[in-house]
């Protein structure tokens, strides 16, 4: 199962109000593998509890020149995932690159 929410999940003011309930519901629940959001317009792959965090990259614009404009296409098994990053603007070093994940 993977989990889709809007604002970030970790620590900072701006992150998910209710983000440590969140995670207290989701790490016994060894069906969550992946929590997906974007907000912040930054394009980075982290883990928390051995649930995969992945921090989309912005579709419109970013907030500086490092950052990726684009979409993910994920390919998904019952083992991992493989993630590849669709740059179109803004940084398009990364376009193309995959990132592989294996499930709790």
């Amino acid at each position: 199962m993977i989990l889709f929410v809007h604002h970030t999940v970790g620590d900072e003011d701006d992150d998910l109000l209710d983000a440590p309930r969140l995670f207290a519901l989701v790490k016994p629940a060894n069906k969550v593998k992946a929590i997906l959001y974007g907000h912040s317009h930054e394009y980075e792959f982290s883990e928390r509890d051995g649930i995969h965090l992945i921090n989309l990259p912005a579709t419109g614009y970013t907030f500086d020149d490092v950052q990726p404009v684009g979409w993910v296409e994920a390919r998904l098994t019952g083992q991992g995932g493989d993630f590849v990053l669709h740059a179109i603007a803004g940084n398009t070093h990364a376009d193309g690159q995959t990132t592989k994940l294996r499930w709790r």
